[in-house]
């Protein structure tokens, strides 16, 4: 995505730009800041990345903005055009316009913030029941990560990469475990990466949840293990900080109460996210160079852990 790429999108939404500076981050998605011509707000033109991006899953992401933005100040919903559609299909990609939330990110202190802020997103997304949802169940996931998993390992190219026996013998564990109690597991339509990179503070205070490329109906409890995967590590490759943790999913339960079977299983919500990112990870960059595997050994040092600490998890009370 280039400026002039940018202001057309915002034209398209009805925002005359007089000018388009690149964002930086976005793994995927191509983010631009446009200052509109009249007033000086600002807004953000998004190109999505064309890796496993489809417009029903755009759609879904923008379905699930639009209603969590007209209950939470946080949630900014993307603009819609004239003709009342959110997404414009130019360049041979997808594209929108948000507003812009003004404070930085990858704040890593907000932590109970955070956890407030997640629990009050599944609470105001408890009626969103869309026609098509994007939907998952835990038991599923890992099985289908499992057999991705022995699916690389068998790649002679990927085969000396990662632990592959241990990451799958330790996704058999928590699939075994979930699945023990998976009825007793409230579903609700998660943000997907409650990362501190998707956190926007402002003088101290979250004004802004982003990103929501992830969204899907699954077990809640997996929101709440990301979350505290991702806020109680100094940095990516920061060992797991239990007490951060444990305050991240405590914050939360003071807003939204978990269940016992939610606080039993938290570990392996977490195992699940970093599993995921190991196939996300290697897939990605092995569609760039074959036999790549990025920073894949992060994600599959983690699981390792978390299957130990899974297995000594202690709930609190």
């Amino acid at each position: 995505m280039t400026a002039d790429d940018a202001l057309r999108v915002a034209a398209h939404f009805g925002i005359g730009g007089v000018a388009a500076a690149e964002l930086p981050g976005g793994w995927v998605n191509d983010n631009w800041l446009v200052t509109a011509r009249t007033g000086g707000a600002a807004y953000v033109a998004r190109r999505y990345g064309r890796m496993h991006v489809t417009r029903r899953a755009v759609f879904f992401e923008h379905a699930v903005m639009r209603h969590a933005g007209a209950r939470l100040r946080e949630v900014r919903a993307p603009l819609l055009d004239a003709g009342g559609e959110s997404i414009l299909l130019d360049g041979g990609a997808f594209n929108a316009v948000f507003p812009y939330v003004t404070g930085t990110t990858g704040d890593r202190h907000s932590t109970r913030e955070a956890a407030a802020l997640l629990a009050r997103l599944h609470l105001a997304l408890a009626d969103f029941h869309a026609a098509r949802p994007r939907a998952t169940r835990t038991v599923g996931v890992l099985a289908w990560l499992r057999d991705r998993i022995l699916r690389f390992a068998a790649q002679p190219a990927l085969a000396q990469r990662l632990p592959w026996d241990e990451l799958a013998l330790a996704l058999a564990r928590a699939q075994t475990r979930i699945r023990e109690r998976a009825g007793a597991l409230p579903l609700t339509t998660v943000h997907g990466d409650p990362h501190p990179d998707n956190f926007v503070v402002d003088n101290a205070r979250i004004t802004g949840l982003l990103d929501f490329d992830f969204s899907h109906e699954t077990e809640r409890a997996f929101d709440v293990g990301s979350g505290m995967d991702a806020f109680a590590r100094a940095d990516e490759d920061g060992e797991l900080e239990t007490e951060t943790a444990l305050a991240f999913a405590l914050a939360y339960h003071a807003a939204a109460p978990l269940s016992e079977a939610e606080w039993a299983l938290l570990p392996d919500f977490m195992l699940r996210r970093n599993a995921f990112l190991i196939w996300y990870v290697v897939s990605r960059h092995g569609q760039r160079a074959f036999g790549e595997i990025g920073n894949a050994d992060r994600y599959a040092r983690r699981v390792v852990a978390l299957d130990k600490l899974a297995r000594t998890w202690k709930t609190p009370g």
